[in-house]
């Protein structure tokens, strides 16, 4: 008799941090989500120099960019300015997402110095090397700068990890492949700790022309997937990073879990799709198998966020939707799972654009946030779906209005979906996270807690207080043991440091306010003022003293047991400068190839 398949590893999600048009962390990009909002705006002139849309009849360029994409914090992560000029925008951004992850999953860096930390990057575009080309300019610090293999590599680097250190290129389902690497070498056992990460930054018009004349991109900025207004894609900005972690050793290290990982799976079309489209059944296999490999029925997902970009693909991946979940639902006592039992279909893109290499990863994000808040976002904008759209008589609805799904006794799953221009397909299911064990949580502990800051200088600090300050105005308020460990276990230790002394939210609030203000407050000890110290236990006044002389200490022995880590505490406030080799990039040059069909 052969054995029942064994049913792979959970993989936990333990930290996650995004950047996209309008939201630097995932809060503010939940917060335009359910707010429906679309970042789509015109591209200010000299954004994407050597822009030639040739013949085709399009309008004002338009996409979702970030603010700053020039901005980076070199002097943080100890990169020198002409290195920093000479380094690929995706590296920078890169950096920074990679450290606010740690920070959100409460894992101060230096505990993972040396580690065999593994790190899988979507390999981006080459936009930043052909500006430098365009420009017909080249320096020495180019070579690390602008290579691919640096994209995964300098992280590695910088946070001095030992595991494998890669770059996943399968184009714009890139971000999603990216997954399945780190899922496979966690369940191997080759590494304990995984970081996944993608972004995409525009800085030069070479893809964004061809892309235009080859029928891929929106002329007129208006498309919104799924709907009539379907007339190609619309280009966005940003990056998202994921800390992976086994989730059984997440649940023995205390971890906080945002949500599970229960199975990912990669193919492609073969020829089917032709050399730049994609195929139905194809995408269709690829659920099923997905499902089946993760040990858990299709029918049990409720949402899929889809790849959705606005372009011919949007009725490959419904009729692949459609499809895959009708044979689903063959199975003895299958029925959709979603809110009123049906299954929903949405797609961040609408909101953000589409980031390409990066789109998947931000779509996880978004079914992370959707698991969290128990609501599905509708596709902002969506007012009148394609014509050509049909479900048939599957229960199966475009998200076109915010559909509550709250947690209850069945695990709520996701898939997130995406396909790439040359036809790689990848497919991730999503789920909650398990409900923490009654009794696991320490007790709280009682009288003045000390609250560590810490910055690389005083306008760093005074920034980074105001973050928290502002953090204990929402309507979910940290614990204040909690907040104190995370801080205390979870945070760097860097050179500027005050030590804040409170009993209560409310004092640590007022202590906030004069660290973010620079004024001197009875709660506040710093290298020069220690009185406020004296109001905590002898250990812990002797321990704070000893950080705020600089000295390297152990602030868990302090704590007779572990206390949850704080969810989603802000990140660290980068103090960015511009860092671009040029000031302006080369003229527009004249193109006159024809436009061609494609489905992307």
């Amino acid at each position: 008799m052969n054995a029942e398949p064994q049913v792979p590893e959970p993989i936990a999600v333990i930290g996650l941090s995004c950047r996209t048009a309008g939201a630097d962390d995932a809060d503010a990009l939940w917060q335009l989500l359910r707010g429906e909002r679309r970042l789509i705006a015109p591209v200010p002139k000299r954004r994407i120099p050597s822009l030639d849309a040739g013949p085709v009849d399009a309008g004002p360029l338009q996409a979702a960019l970030l603010d700053d994409p020039a901005g980076f914090d070199a002097a943080f992560f100890g990169v020198s300015r002409r290195m920093a000029a000479w380094m690929d925008p995706h590296q920078r951004v890169l950096l920074e997402l990679t450290w606010h992850a740690l920070e959100n999953a409460g894992i101060a860096p230096e505990q993972l110095r040396g580690a065999p930390v593994a790190v899988f990057a979507a390999a981006p575009m080459a936009d930043y090397r052909e500006r430098m080309i365009q420009a017909d300019v080249v320096d020495s610090a180019a070579f690390p700068g602008t290579l691919i293999t640096f994209t995964p590599n300098r992280i590695s680097y910088q946070f001095d990890w030992t595991g494998p250190s890669y770059a996943v290129d399968s184009a714009c389902s890139s971000g999603l492949s990216v997954l399945a690497p780190a899922v496979q070498g966690l369940r191997a056992g080759e590494f304990s700790l995984a970081a996944v990460m993608a972004a995409n930054i525009t800085c030069n018009g070479f893809y964004t022309s061809s892309a235009y004349q080859a029928g891929a991109l929106s002329p007129t900025g208006g498309s919104i997937p799924f709907s009539s207004r379907r007339d190609g894609y619309v280009r966005g900005e940003g990056g998202a990073c994921l800390l992976l972690k086994r989730l059984a050793d997440a649940q023995r290290d205390g971890d906080l879990v945002h949500a599970v990982i229960r199975g990912v799976g990669v193919a492609h079309n073969g020829r089917a799709g032709g050399l730049t489209g994609s195929d139905a059944p194809a995408q269709t296999q690829l659920f099923l198998r997905t499902a089946h490999a993760a040990g858990v029925p299709l029918s049990s997902v409720g949402y899929v966020e889809a790849h959705g970009t606005g372009t011919g693909g949007d009725l490959a991946e419904a009729a692949a939707v459609t499809d895959a979940f009708r044979t689903a639902l063959e199975q003895p006592g299958a029925r959709m799972a979603g809110p009123d039992g049906k299954l929903w279909i949405g797609s961040v893109k609408s909101n953000i654009g589409h980031l390409e290499c990066a789109a998947g990863l931000l779509g996880v994000v978004k079914a992370v946030l959707v698991l969290r808040h128990g609501l599905i976002p509708p596709i902002a904008g969506l007012t009148e779906a394609d014509p050509d759209l049909s479900f048939g008589d599957m229960p199966v609805a475009l998200a076109d209005r915010p559909v509550t799904w709250p947690r209850d006794a069945v695990v709520r799953r996701i898939g997130v979906n995406s396909f790439g221009v040359g036809g790689a397909l990848a497919h991730a299911i999503i789920e909650d996270a398990p409900e923490a064990t009654p009794g696991t949580q320490a007790e709280t502990r009682s009288g003045p807690l000390a609250v560590p800051l810490s910055a690389m200088n005083r306008a760093g600090l005074a920034a980074l207080a105001m973050r928290l300050s502002q953090s204990l105005c929402g309507p979910q308020l940290p614990d204040l043991a909690s907040l104190a460990w995370t801080t205390q276990t979870g945070r760097a230790a860097l050179p500027e440091r005050c030590v804040l002394v409170a009993a209560d939210l409310g004092e640590l609030a007022e202590a906030l306010a004069a660290v973010a203000g620079e004024r001197a407050h009875v709660s506040v000890a710093t290298e020069d003022l220690r009185g406020a110290l004296g109001r905590l236990a002898t250990p812990m006044a002797h321990t704070a003293g000893d950080w705020l002389d600089g000295l390297s200490i152990d602030w868990a022995k302090q704590w007779p047991h572990p206390q949850p880590r704080c969810p989603d505490l802000p990140g660290y406030p980068f103090q960015r400068r511009a860092h671009w080799f040029d000031a302006h990039g080369p003229q527009p040059r004249t193109r006159t190839d024809a436009p061609r069909a494609g489905t992307y």
